[in-house]
């Protein structure tokens, strides 16, 4: 992060006082995050409402307790080669293994941050550390595009991709686009690049993307990734030939074989999508099973009238997918079907075995 930035930063840790966040003592739900998309705003209206968004505090702040094990060390160095992983000691490991499997203590997580960006005002490493993990936090956890872009926007360029889809999510398209024109090619592990620009129904810029990523030693998340954003734009036949360009790869990335599965699986899939028909299903209960990124995700949907009335995801072992398990059924009751549902950015793995899941279920369902 730029010394500058840092510096701002550090202006910011000042009113951060003993751990709140900054504008803490606001009128509860002063700053509510607004709803994905829910206006067409410029930058400017977008950064205005960002700004005044990251300096309120969300309207739970004081209904959670600030609480961490007595032996954190809440400098957070930088680890050594050798260390080994210690949940009760360091904060990375303990946001992963503790925080993070536990959405009751997400909130708990956040308020942890901010006191550690509060106490830490003259150490640099665990206010970059503590800013980065506070725009993940925010998004990842919470769904709270403003806040998220807030601290995204002061942290490292690893959240770039995450802070063009905030703008997105926010209805700021120009600013969205503007970043993900700076990013250039995607070099992403889940080629969150292509999809944010599949999400925007930018399909040709996605393919495009997509093409050339094949060309590197990444052709497998490649063609799955062109697949994916084919199928989600109704595309079949074209999504058909990239899956199995995917499954075909000799030579990939380290993700190679869940890549492979995962194209495999989804040939299956689109032949459920073609004859997906909601007003064929029959009212009743139906389960699906998809496999996700640590093992199979199962959904439950009841269907009503020709309704999708819920769709619930009621078991998985996924550790990392955060809001995926909520956001990507609720999208799917408020779509009512599988079609144009967007996989949620850093949970690509765990959105789609949700979408296909479902999809499953449904057929299940669906009348002779």
């Amino acid at each position: 992060m730029a010394q500058a930035a840092l510096a701002g930063m550090v202006g910011l840790v000042l009113l951060v006082g003993q751990g709140l966040p900054p504008g803490a003592g606001s009128e509860p739900g002063a700053a509510k995050p607004p709803a994905a998309a829910a206006a067409v705003r410029t930058k400017a209206q977008a950064d205005a409402l960002i700004d005044a968004t990251g300096r309120s505090s969300p309207e739970w702040w004081d209904s959670v307790e600030l609480k961490y094990p007595d032996t954190l060390d809440l400098s957070w160095p930088d680890g050594k080669p050798g260390d080994s992983w210690q949940p009760q000691r360091q904060i990375g490991a303990y946001l992963v293994s503790v925080i993070s499997p536990n959405p009751g203590r997400w909130r708990e997580g956040i308020k942890l941050l901010h006191h550690v960006l509060a106490i830490n005002k003259d150490n640099p490493v665990a206010q970059r550390k503590a800013i980065q993990s506070l725009g993940n936090a925010y998004y990842d956890y919470e769904g709270d595009y403003a806040r998220a872009a807030f601290w995204l926007s002061r942290g490292n360029d690893f959240g770039r991709v995450k802070l063009a889809s905030c703008y997105w999510k926010l209805g700021a398209r120009s600013a969205a686009e503007a970043i993900l024109r700076k990013i250039g090619a995607d070099t992403t592990r889940d080629s969150s690049v292509i999809r944010l620009w599949s999400e925007m129904g930018d399909l040709k810029t996605a393919l495009s993307l997509a093409e050339k990523k094949a060309q590197s030693h990444w052709a497998d998340a490649a063609y799955l990734a062109a697949g994916d954003v084919c199928r989600r734009h109704g595309k079949y036949d074209e999504a058909m030939t990239y899956y199995q360009k995917a499954v075909a790869v000799k030579q990939g990335g380290r993700d190679i074989k869940r890549n492979q599965e995962r194209a495999q699986a989804a040939v299956e899939s689109v032949q459920v999508f073609r004859r997906l028909d909601l007003s064929r299903v029959a009212d009743g209960t139906y389960s699906g099973s998809a496999q996700g990124y640590r093992g199979p995700v199962e959904v439950q949907v009841v269907v009503k009238a020709g309704r999708i009335e819920s769709c619930t995801v009621t078991r998985h072992k996924e550790d990392m997918c955060f809001v995926a398990p909520t956001a990507v059924p609720e999208q799917i009751v408020a779509r009512q079907g599988v079609k144009d549902v967007d996989a949620v950015t850093s949970a690509t793995i765990t959105s789609t075995a949700i979408i296909n899941a479902t999809a499953k279920a449904l057929a299940a369902g669906t009348k002779p």
